[in-house]
């Protein structure tokens, strides 16, 4: 048994090897991925990620990589700057996602939270008992292991120091997998290790009573005003909370973008204090305010993002940021700005261009943590940016020029972790302990194997080695300092490889990613999320997937994109709460939209299938009708709600045209901007639909009638002469009933627009709704099914009996052993018919799928192997370059595709022909369960094994040399981009 094996085995579906979950890993607020784009080949790329439950589950994991020799990262929200929570040498990543518990102590006021909550979740839980944090990391929503581990100042530590200042204990797992309490001095083995000298489990952070927050802004015209105004403001020993003193171009930014109470192109001194102490608080402000000629105004609470993360995503606007932070006296921050500004230009000069400008928090023994942000004025993508780069190493050296330290070091400034160390808190101080010679002892002892997260604090001696290349690569560029301009125009530039592949995979999804600013507030509000606290899952996670997409071609040069990895990170409810909170003003849902459609446009149609009315509801039926009722192809995986409506329109007395199951409104085409076919679809449906109402029942098919048909009928001079209708809000009309029962309502995605009504309606008929939002993703991933069965699984887990309103979900939601029902089939069995719950779906043999992958993978390495000396016979050809060249032989892979479709279709025909019976209904479904299969595993193909197999075949044929990376990538590409037409011809009615 291999690490692989026994990992799976202990952890099941907490483990995962998959591409998405591991590229979904390899970024944070820094620029540690740009740094790979350059060429530094640091291995940020996680083998494994395992999302622990418990404390048994963390022992666990630190045997097995003892066992097998092998690293471990622990991960919390990657908002941390310095690559602390991204591997730096592969291994099993840790994702603290499931460890979220928090317990209030009101005795001793402690929260007891695990270390994979965060500091939001902990201060929520404490004010609901009457306390609240005293300090957090300024990133609100990072984990409270994350803080612990990195030791920062933050957010209130004017009053109350740093994060470790304000830890009564940390239970942690040793390098051994012995779980150890560490409390008074014995914290200095944790705090500030970044995870480089055990696992935290759970941490007791100290608490204050709670009490309402106020704040006062002064603002000063220019920077000499502002240091007089800090040096007055210890001299007053005022007892703020949190002071917080604002640059001129931030204080712009922040103003005009959130709204901030800040004055613009001013310095803003914000301080914060508890209002029980507002009348000691203002008056010795207002001498300060006095004394060094600010203006005084009153502050807002604008909220706990805004601190950080609004100025990462206010400047992020204008190019990609490069951010140092440090600790230094407060009367130091003159010799700072001005080393500073002799190299990147004028202080509050904020452009692409040149300058920097300031955001800093004081702490009470005055103490300044200076957070100094200038911007680069080349793409994040750009191969010249390195040298923009350097300017972090700049700004770095400035700050221990003037007797200063880092704020942290994660895999940047090992040369200063001992600097970083030293500059402690009052809880080590006190003591006198060493902080770093005490770490570095117990590291060495303890994990001389370098397991516990390789390259961060202590220079890696065995492991992850490479992290030393940054500021080797960074100093290389710095040699020009005073011509660092002029080096970066003359030096190659232009789009990376990597950016250029992935986008052809990933489209303008990739350049939003790009801006992605990594500050978690979208995990924080994402119900997917919620239910499935795993990182692809959140649109952070979705954009880290695609920088890490470029990173793997950068290292590997080579990726291989299956549509089952675009289907998982974009299947989510697009409920669009993202958008709303997102600091980088990403549309967050309409590109998920999009890159949704990608994966449809790609999946064919499938063949038609009739479900035949019984007889029973015949007086029901009636060609003449004026009411119309849309089955449509959705409901060949749930004919009970089909049967379920008919019984209550028999009930109602009403008499409808019906569109049977072969029918296709014209879904796909529509999600995914298949204009052409759509408008085909509708000429065709409107036709034959001749009724002034239709009743739709799926929520796909309501859409697309009532939007689709509208938008793309005009272009077609069509008239849709036909009101639409969702059938739960055309029974709740019409059948009496009372109420009183509870109902978890689940609002499938596309049933947005109509699931108030339908709730208010319930409600009013004396139902107890509960609304449960989360896709279930069926329509999308009815072909691959893992983020689908594992979001049903979620739902029922979380909520028992679902009610949905939709078809496709509530057959998603039993096929995984939910107890769920359509809301259609649940007001039949209201009013007492006897609806019988049909599965018109066929389970394929797990021996029958392995026999069509093995088909599939065997027929199509040995029909391109075929090809190989044809292949090589052209080689010569790529020195024209990869789009050329595949122009050339893109005729050959098409011969091999289509050869493999065909025996796939044989193989799939011969095995479904053995299960179906004569029955040509049941022929037709038994073939199209087959086809389903085929499509999942199609979706699924990983092409990188069959590639490099074929291109050594090609290299033992050629006379010719050729480059191996330029022939990888176009055979990808291009069997990627084949990969439908392979579909399709398996598929055929």
């Amino acid at each position: 048994m291999g690490v692989r094996e026994e990992l799976e085995g202990r952890f099941g579906e907490n483990f995962s090897d998959s591409l998405v979950e591991r590229l979904s890993h390899t970024a944070d607020m820094g620029f540690v991925p740009q740094l790979v784009w350059t060429g530094i080949k640091i291995n940020i790329i996680p083998d494994y990620v395992v999302y622990p439950k418990n404390v048994e589950d963390l022992i666990d994991i630190v045997k097995i990589a003892n066992k097998y020799n092998i690293p471990i990262t622990p991960y919390g929200r990657g908002t941390n700057r310095y690559g602390n929570a991204i591997p730096a040498d592969g291994g099993i990543l840790i994702d603290f996602s499931k460890m979220d518990k928090v317990e209030i102590d009101d005795s001793t006021k402690v929260a007891i939270s695990e270390a994979g909550a965060t500091w939001k979740l902990v201060d929520i839980a404490a004010q609901g008992r009457g306390l609240q944090l005293r300090t957090f990391p300024s990133s609100y929503d990072s984990t409270v292991g994350g803080g612990v581990s990195g030791d920062a100042l933050g957010v209130g530590s004017y009053q109350f120091g740093y994060i470790c200042d304000n830890v009564a204990f940390v239970d942690m797992v040793n390098p051994k997998g012995e779980l150890v309490r560490l409390e008074g001095k014995d914290l200095a083995l944790v705090c500030g290790a970044e995870g480089t000298t055990g696992l935290i489990y759970r941490a007791g952070i100290r608490l204050r009573p709670f009490a309402p927050t106020e704040s006062l802004v002064l603002a000063y015209d220019n920077f000499e005003q502002a240091y007089r105004g800090i040096g007055e403001f210890y001299r007053e020993s005022i007892p703020a909370w949190h002071v917080q003193v604002r640059g001129p171009a931030i204080s712009s930014y922040i103003a005009q973008n959130f709204k901030a109470s800040l004055a613009p192109d001013k310095w803003n001194m914000v301080v914060l204090y508890p209002s029980n102490v507002s009348s000691i608080v203002e008056p010795k402000l207002y001498r300060v305010a006095q004394s060094t000629g600010a203006k005084t105004f009153e502050g807002e609470w604008t909220g706990w993002w805004t601190f950080n993360h609004g100025v990462n995503a206010a400047l992020r606007t204008k190019g990609l940021l490069i951010h140092q932070h440090g600790l230094i006296h407060y009367t130091k921050i003159k010799d700072l700005v001005d080393g500073i500004q002799e190299n990147l230009g004028k202080l509050g000069d904020l452009t692409p261009d040149g300058g920097f400008d300031l955001d800093i928090d004081l702490e009470r023994r005055e103490t300044l943590l200076v957070n100094a942000f200038t911007q680069v004025s080349l793409t994040p993508v750009d191969k010249k940016i390195l040298f923009e780069l350097a300017k972090n190493t700049l700004m770095m050296e400035q700050y221990i020029k003037v007797g200063g330290s880092m704020l942290s070091v994660g895999i940047f400034v090992h040369k200063y972790a001992k600097n970083r160390l030293t500059a402690m808190g009052k809880v080590f101080q006190d003591v006198g302990i060493d902080r770093y010679e005490v770490m570095k002892k117990y590291k060495e002892e303890m994990d001389p194997s370098e397991i516990f997260n390789p390259g961060k604090v202590f220079e890696p001696k065995n492991r992850a080695k490479e992290v030393l290349d940054i500021v080797k690569k960074q100093n290389e560029a710095m040699r020009y300092r005073f011509g660092i301009g002029f080096a970066k125009r003359i030096a190659p530039g232009g789009e990376i490889e990597g950016y250029k592949v992935t986008k052809k995979y990933l489209d303008i999804f990739t350049d939003y990613a790009i801006k992605c600013i990594d500050c978690a507030m979208c995990v924080t509000v994402c119900p997917q999320y919620k239910l499935i606290p795993q990182w692809p899952y959140a649109p952070k996670g979705m954009f880290d997937f695609t920088k890490g997409l470029i990173s793997a071609f950068e290292l590997n040069g080579k990726i291989d994109v299956p549509e089952s990895a675009i289907a998982e990170i974009s299947g989510c409810h697009k409920c669009g709460l993202c958008d709303g909170v997102c600091p980088a003003r990403i549309p967050i849902s309409s590109m998920l939209i999009r890159l949704s459609s990608m994966v449809v446009r790609n999946i064919p149609e499938e063949a038609s299938v009739e479900i035949p009315i019984p007889d029973k509801y015949k007086e029901v039926i009636s060609e003449q009708a004026d009411i119309g009722i849309w089955f449509g192809r959705y409901l060949v995986d749930n004919p009970t709600t089909m049967f379920a409506a008919l019984e209550l329109f028999k009930r109602l007395g009403l008499k409808v045209k019906i569109f049977g199951t072969s029918l296709d409104s014209g879904f796909n085409d529509y999600i995914s901007g298949n204009g052409n076919e759509l408008i085909e679809k509708i000429r065709k449906n409107s036709e034959n639909i001749n009724v002034s109402e239709l009743i739709t029942i799926s929520p796909e098919d309501y859409k697309t009638f009532k939007e689709g048909y509208q938008e793309y009928s005009k272009l077609v001079n069509l008239n849709q002469r036909f009101e639409i209708v969702p059938i739960e809000l055309r029974l709740l009309k019409s059948i009496q009933m009372e109420g009183g029962e509870e109902i978890n309502l689940h609002v499938a995605c596309f049933s947005s627009d109509y699931a108030d009504e339908v709730l208010k309606r319930l409600r009013e008929k004396g139902f107890k709704v509960k609304k449960i939002e989360g896709c279930s993703g069926a329509t999308l991933e009815k072909n691959v099914g893992k983020r689908a069965d594992m979001m049903a699984k979620a739902i029922g887990e979380k909520y028992g009996t679902i009610i949905t309103l939709c078809p496709l979900a509530a057959a998603k939601f039993r096929s995984v052993g939910v107890n769920a029902k359509t809301l259609v089939e649940y007001l039949a069995q209201k009013v007492g018919a006897e609806v019988r719950t049909i599965e018109a779906t066929f389970k394929v043999p797990e021996s029958d799928k392995n026999a069509i992958l093995d088909a599939l993978t065997n027929s199509l390495l040995d029909s391109l192997k075929k090809r190989a000396s044809l292949i090589a016979d052209t080689v010569s050809f790529l020195s024209s370059g990869v789009d050329e060249y595949k122009k050339i032989i893109e005729p050959i892979i098409i011969e091999a595709v289509d050869e493999t479709a065909a025996n796939v279709r044989s193989v799939i025909s011969s095995l479904a022909s053995k299960k179906a019976s004569d029955d040509s209904t049941e022929k037709v479904v038994v073939f199209n369960s087959y086809v389903k299969e085929f499509g999942g595993l199609l979706m699924s193909l990983t092409l990188d094994s069959i590639v490099s197999n074929l291109v050594q075949e090609i290299k033992a044929k050629s006379i010719d040399e050729f480059s191996d990376k330029d022939l990888t990538v176009v055979l990808l590409e291009l069997l990627r981009d084949k990969l439908g037409r392979m579909r399709s011809i398996v598929s055929t009615k």
